[in-house]
């Protein structure tokens, strides 16, 4: 964005440049109209003007898209901003956790149960921990077109099947729904999970103490359609525009009380393009957030 922006500002440079050239020459010229007949003088002043109207307008036009350009740096130097903020959180708690865990498990002669309970604790922070390390580097990657789809057979049915009786394991609060009319898909199959696991987290992230959620696989001729709805928080109009921008969070980092890195609908959105599909995020009846995926079969 920055580069575009000066290119911009080179141009119009350049430009205004010309035009004072060319305005300088036809004042010069001036002193030809005297041989002039009137008709000839009235179409030079007209040209003039209208040329300096032209000038104007796109005087007016770059000065207008420098500014949306200096407006969304502005954006994005607050979102990663945010995301120092958040991420620092995010590295910090896991480790705290699994630290704990290990002292407690090393000072204490601890019973079988509460050892398994504590060793949980510490593998489940560690797989946070894996997770947002993943997502750094996984938008690092996007960000240097270092990712290409590996389409392979990936078993859809059976990885939807096996991942919802996990979710249903670690959140015996949760409700999971699951109807799956595809078996399998073309996909790459890192991207495919990673997609589903970033969608689903948010789903039991943003709703209450009881989550309710929704999976349906359907085949629309050309395309398999996902859809994967919550009934939780929601998501306002305008932020439905913003939510798969890198690092965009919803309100100040300080007062989330979610955790999060802003990174996890980038990813997604950036790896359901690359499978050639499409996602957008919808409301839920009678309440909560739906989002939708179109992958291509082959």
């Amino acid at each position: 964005m920055m580069v575009r922006s000066k290119i911009l500002i080179y141009l119009l440079a350049f430009y205004v440049l010309l035009q004072f050239v060319w305005w300088g020459y036809q004042i010069l010229d001036l002193g030809a109209l005297a041989d002039q007949t009137q008709e000839d003088t009235s179409r030079r002043i007209i040209m003039i003007i209208g040329e300096g109207g032209v000038f104007i307008l796109i005087l007016m036009a770059g000065f207008w898209k420098i500014q949306q350009s200096i407006a969304k740096e502005i954006q994005l130097s607050q979102r990663q901003n945010n995301f120092m903020l958040s991420v620092t959180h995010e590295l910090k708690t896991p480790l705290t956790s699994t630290q704990l865990a290990l002292q407690t498990l090393k000072k204490r002669n601890l019973n079988t149960e509460v050892r398994e309970n504590l060793i949980a604790k510490a593998l489940n922070a560690n797989q946070r921990l894996s997770s947002l390390i993943d997502n750094i580097i996984n938008a690092s990657r996007l960000e240097s077109n270092d990712f290409t789809p590996r389409l392979e057979i990936f078993p859809l049915n059976a990885f939807l099947q096996g991942k919802t009786e996990e979710l249903k394991i670690i959140y015996e609060q949760a409700s999971i729904a699951l109807i799956c009319e595809v078996d399998i898909i073309n996909a790459d199959a890192y991207m495919l999970e990673t997609i589903f696991n970033n969608l689903l987290e948010n789903a039991i992230k943003y709703s209450d103490e009881n989550p309710k959620i929704e999976i349906a696989v359907k085949n629309k001729g050309q395309m398999t359609e996902i859809t994967i709805a919550d009934q939780g928080v929601g998501i306002s109009a305008q932020e439905k525009t913003q939510i798969f921008k890198k690092f965009y969070r919803v309100g100040n980092e300080i007062s989330r009380s979610q955790k999060g890195s802003g990174l996890g609908l980038f990813i997604t959105s950036e790896f359901v393009q690359l499978h050639k599909g499409r996602i957008k995020c919808e409301n839920n009846n009678p309440k909560g957030t739906k989002f939708i995926i179109e992958l291509p079969h082959g």
